[in-house]
């Protein structure tokens, strides 16, 4: 039987590292021993659905990943705090500190998972076969979390090699709208440097891409199919927008670039519209997907796009555009390649250039409070939200190894 109290703290918490709520719990001598390599970890976690509610409305969400981690940590006798941030989501947090409240280095990686639709081997098995650990978050990101928590219990288990305090930030919604990490980082003191667990094939990363995303809707007139010219298609409407933007994706997106960046790209992802075939269409809507480079004005591209198809799309006439505010604003981010936190990093990773990578993650919140960070991960972002998705069980153990190697580097004993 295990009660767990959930406390305010009056101050901050270990290490003058967060303002959060700590959990105080009592566990039962029947505890289930805990796995303590990263392959065991991420089976244990692949096996707990946490899809992401957003692309599964039936999906319970991170919650039962969340509990595990929770309990993992208590029992390896990590302090441990979760944080609401939606109704029944919560961030879970593990610190241990080793003589020292600085320097504080921050694991960081997520809880949540994409759907399953469409997958060709079974989502929650967690098998191993052929030397591959299979199912949904095995490369993003339950591999490389796991990977981080072997980790943590490496070092709490050799406080000789190193000296600080080490977070593992396990955080919700970061396949939707990254709310977990905007709420973490609004309550946490900020960490002295951090490392974001995405799958990069143990290559330091030194930059990400951002994101802008947003809804396009043409507004027609409904008519019968059998007197099409009493309606305005807004599906005629939209087929036109379509290809304008996609002109404006081929022409002036490609104009805005960035060193080692590339360009700025555009993707329609989604469309939906009419009610029946039998019916003349009075709404059409589309997704709209924008990844932005350094520098790049969001605001401004966004303004771009509603004065292209205002002014542009008159071939169907009385039709009206509407644009949403934009449902995801993810900044990109740089870290210079000199920065003491990638050429440390790279050193320990024998790595020569640091690289950059064109999707979006948790660390451009992260650097946009100050906070060097860097994106480091075992697994690769091609098998991400596949439908066979994998991860080595070499590059669990590597990952293992070297996020202990850069914890110990960053903060020498």
């Amino acid at each position: 039987m295990r009660l767990v109290l959930d406390v305010v703290s009056s101050g901050p918490a270990v290490g003058d590292a967060m303002r959060l709520s700590p959990i105080l719990s009592f566990t039962s001598a029947s505890q289930r021993m805990t796995p303590t390599t990263a392959l065991d970890i991420a089976q244990a976690l692949i096996r707990l659905p946490s899809v992401n509610s957003n692309y599964d409305p039936a999906s319970a969400d991170e919650g039962a990943v969340t509990q595990w981690i929770e309990d993992w940590g208590r029992a390896h006798g990590f302090n441990v705090w979760r944080q609401a941030v939606l109704p029944n989501r919560e961030n879970i947090l593990l610190q241990f500190r080793n003589g020292a409240d600085h320097p504080h280095l921050m694991l960081n990686g997520h809880t949540d998972t994409v759907g399953v639709g469409g997958m060709s081997i079974p989502p929650f098995n967690g098998e191993v076969q052929n030397g591959r650990l299979w199912g949904r978050g095995a490369s993003d990101m339950k591999g490389p979390l796991a990977c981080m928590l072997a980790a943590a219990l490496i070092l709490k288990n050799a406080l000789s090699t190193w000296r600080g305090t080490l977070t593992v930030a396990c955080m919700v919604d970061e396949e939707f709208r990254f709310r977990g990490v905007t709420a973490m980082l609004e309550q946490m003191i900020p960490p002295d440097f951090a490392v974001v667990g995405e799958p990069t094939r143990l290559r330091v990363v030194r930059g990400c891409k951002g994101c802008l995303r947003f809804a396009v809707h043409a507004v027609g007139l409904a008519a019968h199919s059998s007197k099409p010219h009493e309606g305005r298609s807004a599906i005629v409407a939209m087929a036109q927008g379509i290809l304008e933007l996609e002109r404006h994706f081929t022409t002036r997106l490609t104009q805005i670039t960035s060193p080692d960046f590339g360009t700025s790209t555009g993707s329609i992802g989604l469309i939906c519209g009419g009610t029946g075939v039998n019916s003349v269409p009075e709404r059409c809507t589309i997704q709209v997907d924008i990844r932005l480079l350094p520098g790049q004005d969001w605001r401004a591209t966004y303004q771009e796009m509603q004065t292209l198809l205002s002014e542009r799309c008159r071939q169907v006439t009385d039709v009206q555009w509407q644009f949403d505010e934009p449902s995801v604003v993810d900044p990109s981010f740089e870290l210079p390649a000199e920065h003491p936190l990638v050429q440390t990093a790279c050193r320990v990773m024998g790595q020569a250039v640091p690289d950059v990578v064109f999707f979006s993650c948790d660390a451009s919140k992260i650097a946009a409070r100050r906070v060097p960070v860097i994106v480091l991960g075992p697994g690769d972002i091609a098998q991400a939200h596949t439908m066979d998705e994998f991860i080595a069980v070499t590059d669990l153990e590597a990952g293992t190894a070297a996020y202990v190697r850069l914890a110990q580097a960053l903060m020498p004993g």
